[in-house]
Formats: structure tokens, sequence, C-alpha cells
């Protein structure tokens, strides 16, 4: 088994080692790191206002919120940060790569935000004058930014290797203003390039956003979020994490967590104009039910630890990873126990992520748990997690409580196996 496991790593870690080192989607991880507070509080204003104070709820039944200034601002507040998220991953996104090409980050990051906004469908009002759509500078704008910060970038750093396209100022000119000059020419070259490209995208008849919105950005969550793409992706991505390759960084971030935030997005956007949700995959959804206690349920492997397990060693490490594990950290566990390159543990670890999908999918089309919408921090304990994302329903809590105990039973019959294994091992 050891030598079957051992081929297998040889196989998967030059792929793996090539997505962590990928530039770009360190850059998208990166990116999405940082506004994670700012997503993560807006959800909480629409959490305050759908489930306490939005009309027929909660407290609105007994002091009646509704119409006061706070249920405005929490409202103001959970549009801010969600309706322009597309343009701060722009920005974040031309910076990090910037940083990486060891090139101007100020001038190409604040270019990048004026070439997303000029492939960007304008609206013209008699009233209003010129004004953007937030639909565009939201989720559905993501991918665009990906594009359109990607290429500022890319364009740019080749341009400025071109010594004739520098301004060169004297020695005593400041070196802010040098810095402004030496990039002047490759910023304005950059922005005609993509002004022709709206002027092709406009001589087509669809603007560049809504191209890259049906044909790419539509299609690619589609085929991610499919039934056999997420059971695909989710065994490969377990099955990384046996080999002990930490795939929240080369997988869930930089790939899974874009897609997710666009439909967690359109959930809370649907929830809070008072339609139904459709978006069951969702960042939340998979913290609050797969990995709770960290990925492979981890919490659950405590607990049959502690409930069946006869060997001390496993008992005591188990101990020393409970209190993590409630904050979803599984570290203790995975590389303590250990479970990484365990050919025993890491069969039920993919079992346990697989049959919470599913569990949880279930629940959530058929009404018990509901859509989750409200972004918690992943350190959320188990259990509260899924109810906190559901916006306080009772069925989402419910629903993580039996993809644990379900979990747990899982892992059971693995741990009898180790432990037979140690007697085996005594007896020679």
């Amino acid at each position: 088994m050891n030598a079957l496991m051992d081929k297998i790593a040889d196989k998967i870690l030059p792929f793996a080692e090539v997505l962590s080192k990928n530039k770009y989607l360190a850059a998208i991880r990166n990116a999405f790191v940082t506004i994670m507070p700012i997503i993560i509080g807006c959800s909480l204003c629409t959490l305050l206002n759908c489930v306490f104070l939005g009309k027929g709820n909660y407290f609105d039944k007994w002091f009646g919120f509704q119409g006061l200034d706070i249920v405005n601002v929490l409202g103001a507040i959970g549009s801010a940060g969600m309706n322009i998220m597309a343009l701060l991953i722009v920005y974040l996104l031309a910076k990090n790569l910037a940083k990486e090409y060891k090139i101007d980050e100020d001038a190409v990051s604040v270019t990048a935000v004026v070439c997303f906004l000029i492939i960007t469908t304008f609206g013209t009002d008699a009233k209003a004058g010129e004004y953007i759509r937030t639909y565009y500078l939201g989720a559905a704008g993501l991918f665009t930014a990906f594009i359109a910060a990607f290429a500022t970038v890319e364009i740019m750093r080749r341009l400025m290797k071109c010594k004739a396209l520098i301004i060169k100022m004297p020695d005593s000119v400041p070196s802010g203003i040098a810095r402004s000059f030496n990039s002047m020419i490759p910023v304005i070259i950059t922005m005609f390039i993509f002004g022709i490209v709206r002027f092709i995208t406009n001589a087509v008849g669809t603007p560049l956003n809504d191209l890259i919105f049906n044909f790419i950005q539509t299609p690619l969550t589609a085929i991610i979020t499919s039934p056999v793409g997420i059971v695909v992706i989710y065994f490969l991505y377990m099955l990384l994490w046996g080999f002990g390759i930490h795939t929240g960084y080369i997988i869930s971030q930089p790939i899974l967590e874009p897609i997710f935030l666009i439909n967690l997005t359109q959930n809370a956007a649907a929830i809070t104009a008072g339609h139904a949700a459709t978006h069951i995959l969702t960042k939340p959804f998979t913290d609050s039910l797969m990995f709770m206690g960290g990925a492979g349920n981890m919490l659950a492997l405590v607990l049959a630890i502690l409930i069946v397990s006869k060997r001390k060693d496993y008992k005591q490490i188990a101990k020393l990873g409970f209190i993590p594990s409630l904050f979803n950290i599984s570290e203790p566990i995975m590389f303590g126990l250990p479970v990484v390159m365990n050919p025993v543990l890491i069969i039920p670890m993919i079992l346990v992520t697989l049959v919470s999908l599913g569990i949880g999918t279930l629940a959530t089309v058929t009404g018990f748990m509901g859509y989750t919408y409200v972004m918690t921090p992943w350190t959320t304990p188990p259990l509260i997690g899924g109810f906190l994302a559901t916006g306080g329903k009772i069925g989402g809590l419910i629903t993580a409580a039996i993809c644990l105990v379900v979990s747990v039973l899982i892992y059971m019959p693995f741990v009898k196996a180790m432990d037979k294994e140690l007697e085996k091992d005594e007896e020679k």
C-alpha cells in the first residue's frame, strides 16, 4: 500500500507544485484573502437586516425597526462592498502581479482599474447623466476583472521594457514625479489598446462584459458546480490533502472561491430582494458542512478516535487537536496523527467530504436547510456555522449535525482498523 502511495505521490506532486507556484493563481488567492474581511462584514449586515431587522423578521415583529435609519445604513454597508467587488479585485490582482514582476505597482494597479472601466458598459440617463451599473462592478464582473488586470500587467510589463517609451527625467526631479513620467507612455498605450477592444465589441453589438459573462464565467461556473464536476474536484482536493498538499491554497482560494463568492453574492442579493436563492455551492456551505474541524471534517475524526480507539497515543493527539478543530484548524490532526500519507485515513477523509456534500445538497434543494447566503468566518465553530450561513435557520444547524454524526460513523471502522494494525505490529 505504501509503495502504491509513493507512486501516486510521484505523479501528482509535480502537478501540485506547478499550481502552487503559478503567479496568476497566487495573485487571485492573495486578492481574495485581502477583501475577505469586507465580504464578511457586508454579509453580517445582510444577516442582521434579513433575519433580525427586516420586515416581518424576529425583532421587527416586536420593535418595528422597519423604516429606521439603522436598516438603511446596514443595507448601504452591505451593498457598498458586494457591489464593487470586481473593482477591488482588479486593483488588487494588478498590484499583486506587478509586485511579482517587480514593476511599478501603483502605476499598473490604477491603470488596470481604468482599463477595466474602459471595457465596462456605461449607461446614460437624461437626469443622472452617465453611469455604470453596479451589476458590472460586482460578482458578475469578476472574470472581466481577472482578464483586465492580467492583460494590463502583461501589456505594461512589455512596454516598460522598451527604453524608447520611457521618459527619463533629470536626477533633480523628485522620485515620485520621475516615476510617474517613466510610466506615462506605457499607461497611455495600454489605455488605448483597451479602448480599441471596446470599439470592436461595440461594433459587434455586445459589450465585452456580457461576452465574458455569457461565454466564460457562466459555462465555467456550470461545469465546476455540476454534480460530476464538483465530485471530481473534491475527490482530487482531498486526495491531494492526503499527500500533505494544502489544497486550500492551490485549489480552493484561487479557483473555487471566486466562483463560490459569485454564488454567495447572487444568493444574498436574491434574499435581500425577497426572492428565492438558487445556488447551492458557496464557501460557507463547504465550510459549515464539509470542513467542520478543517478539511475532511477533522472534528469527526477526533470524536471517532475518542469514542472507539484504544491507542493511548491517538487519544492524546485527539485531545490536543480537539480545541483547534472546534475552530476548523485541522493541522494538529492532519500532521500530528498523521492523516497525511496514511492510506487507512485518506479513504474516509475523501468519503466524509463527498457524503457531506451530498447531504448538504439534498437538505438545500428540499428546503430543509435553506440556501447559504451569509459569509461566515472560516473559524466559526461547527454547527453554529450552518445556522448563521443560512440566515439563522434551525435546519442549517441540524444538517450540519447530521453531517458530523455521519462523518464520525464513517471514520469509526477505519480508526478500529488502525488499532488492529498496531496489535499486529506488536505481535510481530
